[in-house]
């Protein structure tokens, strides 16, 4: 594919959206953002203040010349909550959604995800991402990986219903036994996916190096057969090195284990700096431009967290480490590695 047509993204979360403007000045073309289940009360009633705030910064950043790529609904996720201070599990879909893993419950998926599809015609896509990381128990929950798996399934099947020119797939968690065990069964005879996605913290949530995704890329186009999409990739540029638990018995359901020793179990090279970011992320925009198979790379993420989504606290390593700016917006290292990187490797 010519790299001067590959789509460059971010996963941008902040409350600021005057910042879409540097964004898109540090040579960024895409943004991956999510969409929530779309009603509160029944199927096509009153839509919730979240799916219309998500609809809204869609539309903003489109006016910004972004090519959006929207993340559906997926079953849920662990999210530490403030008023229990622990983590607990939250549903997406709701009951009368129907119940997981039913006839009925999968149709309603599919006309779900039809129905923002053409809600967000004119703003979303060629890509779409359905649901996020399915094969981690943090966003499949104690639903089985053969649920997960088909509701993704009937997730793109709505999209591309309504839209025939979407260009569909899933983001595994990473390169594992499990993530393709489900992936296999999401890429069933019969599916709407053009792209096969995976999502690689190498460094930081497994070991190896950013060189490590040529070795993924060239794996999952020789089994699927299909492009590759990079939906989530980075560096965390803080946090130390801790030894992993002997066992994971204390760790609470939908925790990990970064959160639960508060450090990192893997680092690269001079570990995690902000200066060790840089570097690795203009190596990861090089590979991702030279490779003949990679159509799109979404880097996670812009703005470093001021609290962990997983356990809650402040400068966990886990979630408050990955942006290219931290939480005032002020440019790290890696911010003009990446606005540099992008200029030298995705030129026509």
């Amino acid at each position: 594919m010519d790299k001067s047509k590959k789509l460059i993204g971010l996963c941008f979360h902040s409350d600021d959206l005057n910042e879409l403007q540097m964004v898109r000045d540090c040579g960024f073309n895409a943004l991956r953002l999510m969409v929530p289940f779309p009603w509160g009360d029944k199927l096509y009633g009153t839509l919730t203040e979240r799916y219309r705030s998500s609809k809204d910064l869609i539309r903003l950043a489109k006016s910004y010349g972004f090519s959006i790529m929207v993340n559906t609904p997926g079953l849920g996720a662990y999210f530490f909550n403030k008023d229990t201070q622990t983590t607990l599990w939250h549903d997406e879909f709701p009951d009368f959604a129907g119940i997981k893993g039913t006839p009925e419950f999968y149709e309603n998926v599919r006309k779900t995800c039809a129905w923002i599809a053409e809600d967000l015609a004119e703003y979303a896509g060629p890509l779409w991402c359905h649901m996020n990381e399915i094969d981690i128990e943090t966003f499949h929950g104690d639903y089985s990986l053969e649920i997960a798996a088909e509701t993704a399934f009937q997730s793109a099947a709505g999209v591309v219903s309504a839209d025939p020119k979407a260009i569909c797939g899933i983001n595994l968690s990473r390169y594992y036994e499990d993530a393709i065990a489900t992936a296999d069964m999401a890429y069933r005879s019969g599916h709407s996916f053009g792209y096969i996605g995976d999502d690689q913290y190498f460094g930081s949530w497994q070991g190896h190096d950013v060189e490590m995704w040529n070795t993924v890329i060239e794996k999952l186009h020789e089994r699927y057969k299909l492009p590759v999409v990079a939906n989530e990739w980075g560096y965390s540029s803080g946090g130390v090195v801790v030894p992993k638990p002997e066992s994971e018995d204390d760790i609470p359901p939908g925790l990990n284990s970064v959160c639960h020793v508060f450090g990192w179990h893997h680092e690269v090279e001079g570990g995690h700096t902000p200066e060790v970011q840089a570097a690795y992320l203009r190596r990861g925009f090089e590979i991702f431009a030279q490779s003949p198979h990679v159509i799109a790379s979404f880097l996670f993420c812009w703005k470093d967290a001021k609290y962990c989504y997983h356990c809650g606290r402040e400068l966990c390593p886990s979630e408050c480490f990955w942006g290219i700016v931290d939480q005032d917006c002020k440019p790290k290292p890696a911010y003009y590695a990446v606005k540099e990187a992008i200029k030298e490797f995705y030129a026509g």
